[in-house]
């Protein structure tokens, strides 16, 4: 800040020294040809008269130096020219040379004081301006109120962001930073005000306090936030879409072996159809009939549970994150999961721990994690001697749970461990190198993280982590 206000004061800089000399110069001539004249055309022969009021006029314009030629011009010049006057003696001279040094230095003293002065006062304005221009130029929307409340200063920035009304009256803060429902937005905070041209402005409001008065007064910080939000929910909405997709992608893959898991409820319900009927064409016991009515029934509700669970999968929604069981979310994954490792002929084990407790997710996403993982593994073992996946849930902390998903497959080249987290990097023929990074995306949304290792057995385990409590902290906090 000082070689700002250096480069300021800089500029008002100037030499007065030639100035001070010229006017020296011209005031000690004119002395002496003042003189010469009064004492031709008005018999007024004073010879020093008239270089001690130029020495007096010098000190206040031109300032000591200035004086100081006055007096080194005059006085020769009067003992030189009127040596014969009576007043013209070494005492006079002497007297008079004292006198005129003193009121020389005397005078140049206030000039000094007086330019002094005058040099502060044009360096506070122009300081004074530069901080005027700095606060109306700056991009960052600022105004400065007092502790009641009333602004006292607005930058252009601010008069764009906000539009204040133009009256006669004071504008106070509760008047311009107030939401179209007319409640106060609060400081610091965040919210939407109306501008005059119908817009909806959404805005982060801050403050901090002037300590160089004790008036209260208080700086306040206004950004505007509208584009951020909306490209935001811009990048939001295209996420859910692209996780949506991949969704869709993964249950693609998967169409024979959602096909046969679907087939399996249907055909038989089939059979407890035809069984229904034809105890009907015998006249059968009503019992058996029945009977073969609920097995249908059943069936079908299996299936019907088998796309609803589909649909809930595939279907696009607004991220919702709640505390659920935890041992249900991923049972629930493992369900959709299995159809994958079924489609390879694998072993499927699962481990949850008891008390895995809950979790803070949101489930559909959760699915999705957990399917892409089981997808994964389930190319990566399919042309394995072993062919096994291994999904275990534990605790790590009060707070966090581990869900690994480990494979037999050949693991992961050194070279791609690090990027295989990276969007649009792949090892698979076909892939397209978004599925891990969209992973990657819903668990640090959900304040987790997701890690890759080799496993002991050459195969690859992922494993990520979410929020956790304890199942009975729901109670608690119940209560």
């Amino acid at each position: 800040m000082q070689r700002l206000w250096a480069i300021a004061d800089d500029e008002q800089r100037v030499s007065d020294r030639l100035p001070s000399i010229a006017s020296g110069l011209g005031l000690g001539t004119a002395a002496i040809l003042a003189s010469a004249m009064a004492r031709h055309w008005l018999s007024v022969d004073l010879p020093f008269a008239f270089g001690l009021a130029a020495v007096v006029l010098a000190a206040g314009w031109g300032g000591a130096l200035s004086a100081m030629i006055v007096v080194a011009t005059t006085l020769p010049m009067a003992v030189v020219l009127r040596a014969d006057h009576p007043l013209v003696t070494p005492v006079n001279i002497a007297v008079v040379t004292a006198f005129s040094v003193t009121l020389a230095l005397f005078g140049g003293r206030l000039r000094h004081l007086r330019n002094r002065a005058d040099a502060e006062a044009q360096r506070a304005a122009r300081r004074e301006t530069w901080l005027q221009t700095i606060f109306d130029t700056t991009p960052a929307a600022m105004l400065i109120a007092g502790d009641d409340g009333e602004i006292l200063a607005m930058n252009a920035s601010a008069t764009r962001l906000l539009d204040p009304a133009h009256d006669t009256g004071p504008l106070r803060l509760d008047d311009l930073l107030r939401s179209p429902s007319g409640e106060p937005i609060a400081v610091p905070g965040r919210g939407v005000v109306a501008h005059a041209d119908g817009r909806r402005v959404s805005i982060a409001v801050s403050r901090i306090a002037l300590p160089v008065t004790s008036h209260g007064l208080q700086t306040y910080y206004i950004r505007d936030e509208t584009e951020a939000i909306a490209a935001a929910e811009q990048l939001a909405t295209l996420q859910s879409e692209l996780q949506q997709l991949a969704r869709a992608t993964a249950l693609g893959q998967l169409g024979s072996a959602i096909a046969h898991e679907l087939n399996q409820p249907l055909a038989a319900a089939a059979t407890y159809a035809r069984v229904a009927r034809t105890a009907l064409s015998r006249g059968l016991d009503a019992t058996e009939i029945d009977t073969a009515l609920d097995g249908a029934l059943q069936q079908i509700f299996r299936a019907a549970a088998v796309l609803k669970r589909l649909r809930d999968f595939v279907q696009r929604g607004p991220l919702h994150r709640q505390w659920l069981d935890a041992t249900q979310v991923v049972a629930d994954s493992v369900a959709l999961g299995a159809l994958a490792i079924r489609q390879v002929d694998a072993l499927l084990d699962v481990d949850i721990a008891a008390d895995a407790g809950d979790v803070f997710v949101d489930a559909v996403q959760i699915q999705q994690v957990i399917l892409n993982l089981l997808a994964n593994a389930a190319e990566a073992v399919a042309d394995a001697s072993v062919r096994r996946v291994v999904v275990t849930v534990r605790p790590d902390s009060a707070d966090r749970l581990t869900i690994t998903v480990a494979d037999s497959g050949p693991g992961v080249a050194p070279t791609m461990t690090d990027s295989v987290f990276t969007p649009f990097r792949t090892t698979k023929p076909q892939g397209l190198g978004v599925g891990l990074a969209i992973c990657r995306t819903i668990i640090e949304a959900h304040q987790g993280g997701i890690a890759l290792a080799p496993a002991s057995n050459g195969g690859a385990v992922f494993s990520f982590t979410l929020p956790r409590r304890a199942t009975g902290m729901a109670h608690a906090d119940a209560a």
